[in-house]
């Protein structure tokens, strides 16, 4: 469904109808599942719980589960499967299993699937991802990633958020955020939440930004072809560029070439008001 550096996403679906407990079974990695629907009881270490979308649970290596299905099968869950590192940077290996999912969690997370379905770059899905585990980490009393940093650490954060607009603006704007990260020194998930502490916006909106400056600039100096311009700006295709644009600028580029006296083509309008 996704794959990103450190961690992959699974669809899943529960096929599974026992109304008493089947197991054992031994999870085999790091991961967190979130439900979407349905409900069963599970049983993972020796600890009982009920199942269902306000829930979701972590997974350590060599975890005995068990599971039963009293209302039958069908539940849906979303898996993601992260690397050691990538799970000891949010959770706590000794903590608690099962998490509770609050709606404002939930409704990230479904923001997430739709942006995977219908087509966004790796770079918006990166940190969209790293958002959402911030979420399911603090809901989980797995310490806080909002806490006001110190004044020497602000300025860290603010040297940090100027060395990334640099790197952004030296381009290219492709590219993936582990790539920019790695170019300014830091890790994904620490770049990605001091930029908004530090801005207000996410990187993802400050990129897209910039990207959109470049495609209007291109489109003025008669560069219009949106296959084009969607791969030279590492959109995921035409209808993504629409998207993005319509929700930085309020027009589509059709809308945008109309502004600019442009054809289809490029091409100045004889009449730019027809």
């Amino acid at each position: 469904m996704l794959e990103l550096p450190e961690l992959y996403v699974v669809d899943t679906e529960c096929c599974t109808d026992h109304r008493d407990f089947i197991g054992p079974g031994y999870e085999d990695g790091h991961g967190l599942v979130l439900m979407r629907s349905g409900a069963y009881r599970w049983r993972q270490q020796g600890e009982e719980s009920w199942m269902d979308a306000t829930a979701g649970y972590l997974t350590r290596p060599g975890d005995e589960v068990y599971s039963a299905h009293p209302l039958g099968t069908g539940d849906t869950a979303t898996w993601i499967h992260l690397s050691e590192t990538a799970f000891d940077r949010w959770f706590d290996r000794a903590g608690p299993r099962r998490v509770t999912v609050t709606s404002r969690t939930d409704l990230v997370h479904r923001a997430l699937l739709v942006a995977v379905g219908r087509g966004t770059d790796h770079f918006e899905l990166g940190e969209r991802m790293n958002g959402l585990l911030d979420l399911v980490a603090a809901g989980a009393g797995f310490g806080s990633h909002d806490g006001s940093p110190s004044p020497a650490a602000r300025r860290v954060h603010q040297r940090l958020v100027a060395d990334t607009c640099a790197a952004l603006a030296a381009g290219p704007l492709t590219g993936s955020l582990d790539e920019l990260a790695a170019r300014v020194g830091a890790s994904p998930h620490h770049l990605s939440r001091v930029f908004r502490q530090v801005t207000g916006r996410t990187l993802t909106w400050y990129r897209n930004e910039l990207r959109i400056r470049a495609v209007l600039e291109d489109m003025e100096q008669g560069r219009c072809g949106l296959r084009a311009l969607s791969a030279a700006y590492d959109f995921a295709d035409q209808a993504h560029l629409t998207r993005v644009m319509r929700r930085h600028v309020g027009e589509t580029p059709s809308g945008v070439r109309e502004v600019l006296g442009l054809d289809r083509n490029g091409r100045v309008c004889a009449d730019p008001g027809k």
